[in-house]
């Protein structure tokens, strides 16, 4: 055997090892090559892809900077640029991920890839542009897709049925022949129900599911779970406890997954990540259950009409928003959310204003929805609060290029340098919240609104200011206040949200009395009775069961 030969063979055992997901064995393959062959440079690329799934960063980046110095590959390129993307490090992403499609303009992965740094930069109007061009490249691939639709959200500019053609078409891509046979299914006194996710972990929509999940009751329903996780932690270990049976979905092609759920006999089945990132749409494409419905992750309509559902409350979507969904909406009283905060979380702190001597405004909010109008608004009311600070706490702002790229969109806007603080991700929920004993005001951003982030700062006694807006992402904040009881909190344009939060700003003794008092309201508020709206949901589900 040649010495070609006995490197193709090692490397072709590498292969089949990584696509095994033995990451483990892949990587001895991949050194022994380098090891025979220094200038192997599919070989350092595929050891940086190893080190990168075993979350050896640094490592990863060495060995495909390596291969690139070998050869110019745009492979090479896109994979430095998803591993610097998935360290938050978005700058460097999108300088490599443009390097690949300088050497490819028809790229579709890097498309794709660069669409999804320049979101989390809140460059909303480039991403989207990236992902249209990935699915005209790439088409009738629901994930990208998706990806392009999920994108849409974050857009100021979009109208409200402009945003609904563009799911609807997404509905095109599905032939809809009949696959299971529901007829057979008859009328019974206990419920299946499946939830699907792949948030079934820490992650914003565990707040709101897992309070359902354990207080479902298990004498009337059988609770399924479906759990996209490709990561699973410990919330995952504790949200297994509450369902009657757990599937992990993650290694099942759409088939395979559609099959299981119709075995299992499920009768109403619940999409908890509309476009998001890891959804299944495509397998509630072949209906594997007779009644379907969209549920809390997803600000949208679906746009699938295998989806004949969808649970929200009549103030983030009043009987104007009909139209704009293909899904029927089922208003729930007393807002769709229930919160669960974080088990051992801080007390409420002090007003950090008494002792800072000035007001700090926040939001930690995803980057990807402070965008340029945001920005306009916050800097003028920076402006007009000169000693004021602005505290934005998000997960690629643990990278410096970050930090001034944002920090010059503010400038650039009429704010001062000094007013912009930026603080990146913390691993610990608890630092996270601590973060809040930081803040005196947060800021709601718009049109796509805060729910995590608005519940988590009331529960630490932190007042939150929002706009009422145009469409159901818009309106979450409005919702949320409503039924905590702060509706004072709601404004109803951009100048009278500039006003209210000058005026907010510069009442201490009302800020130190919110402060007070927000967590006690909160607690008592329907947004945190798990019993209560878990027994109304359980009440919906019987009732759309019974018109079918």
């Amino acid at each position: 055997m040649t010495f070609n030969d006995q490197i193709n063979v090692l490397f072709q055992k590498g292969l089949t090892a990584h696509q095994s997901a033995d990451c483990e064995l892949a990587g001895l393959y991949y050194q022994k090559i380098i090891q025979m062959d220094p200038n192997h440079s599919d070989a350092y690329h595929l050891m940086g892809v190893v080190y990168s799934e075993q979350g050896e960063n640094r490592k990863a980046v060495e060995n495909i900077k390596r291969a690139i110095q070998l050869s110019e590959n745009k492979i090479y390129f896109n994979s430095l640029g998803v591993i610097y993307l998935r360290q938050g490090m978005s700058q460097d992403a999108i300088y490599f991920l443009k390097k690949a499609l300088i050497k490819d303009n028809k790229y579709a992965e890097a498309y794709n890839n660069l669409g999804q740094a320049q979101l989390l930069m809140g460059d909303v109007f480039e991403a989207m542009e990236n992902f249209h061009k990935c699915i005209i490249l790439k088409k009738n691939v629901s994930q990208l897709i998706s990806n392009y639709l999920m994108s849409l959200n974050y857009n100021p500019l979009i109208s409200a049925s402009e945003m609904y053609n563009a799911h609807y078409r997404y509905n095109s891509m599905y032939t809809f022949n009949q696959k299971f046979d529901h007829n057979c299914r008859i009328d019974k006194k206990r419920l299946r129900i499946g939830y699907v996710s792949p948030d079934f972990c820490q992650n914003s929509v565990a707040y709101f599911i897992e309070p359902v999940l354990m207080n479902h009751d298990h004498t009337q329903f059988k609770i399924y779970c479906y759990s996209n996780v490709h990561q699973p932690d410990h919330v995952t270990q504790r949200l297994k406890k509450y369902a009657s049976e757990w599937v992990t979905c993650t290694t099942m092609n759409d088939d395979q997954m559609a099959e299981k759920i119709y075995n299992d006999k499920i009768d109403i089945l619940i999409d908890l990540s509309g476009h998001f990132s890891g959804n299944r749409l495509s397998v509630f494409a072949q209906q594997p259950a007779k009644i379907q419905a969209s549920y809390l992750g997803y600000p949208n309509t679906t746009g699938l009409k295998n989806i004949q559902y969808r649970f929200t409350d009549a103030i983030s979507d009043p009987e104007t928003h009909n139209l704009f969904y293909s899904e029927k909406l089922v208003k729930l009283d007393d807002g769709f959310l229930c919160y669960h905060p974080q088990k051992g979380s801080p007390d409420v702190s002090a007003l950090p204003a008494e002792t800072n001597g000035y007001i700090t405004l926040g939001s930690f909010n995803n980057l990807a929805k402070i965008n340029e109008n945001v920005i306009r608004v916050w800097a003028k009311i920076l402006c007009q609060l000169p000693k004021a600070k602005l505290l934005i706490k998000a997960r690629p702002l643990s990278d410096q290029k970050t930090q001034e790229y944002i920090i010059n969109k503010f400038v650039s806007q009429g704010a001062k340098r000094d007013q912009i603080q930026c603080m990146g991700f913390f691993e610990s929920i608890e630092s996270h919240l601590e973060a809040y004993h930081y803040v005196d005001v947060a800021l709601d951003p718009f049109p796509y609104n805060g729910t995590t982030t608005t519940c988590d700062a009331l529960w630490m006694g932190v007042p939150v200011l929002t706009i009422y807006g145009n469409c159901h992402a818009g309106r979450v904040g409005a919702s949320i206040l409503t039924h905590v009881g702060l509706k004072d909190l709601i404004t109803y344009s951009a100048e009278e949200y500039i006003s209210k939060t000058i005026h907010v700003c510069k009442d201490i003794f009302l800020l130190k009395n919110i402060r007070k008092q927000i967590r006690n309201i909160f607690q008592s508020s329907p947004l945190m009775d798990a019993k209560r709206f878990t027994h109304k949901m359980e009440q919906t589900y019987y009732q759309i069961w019974h018109k079918q």
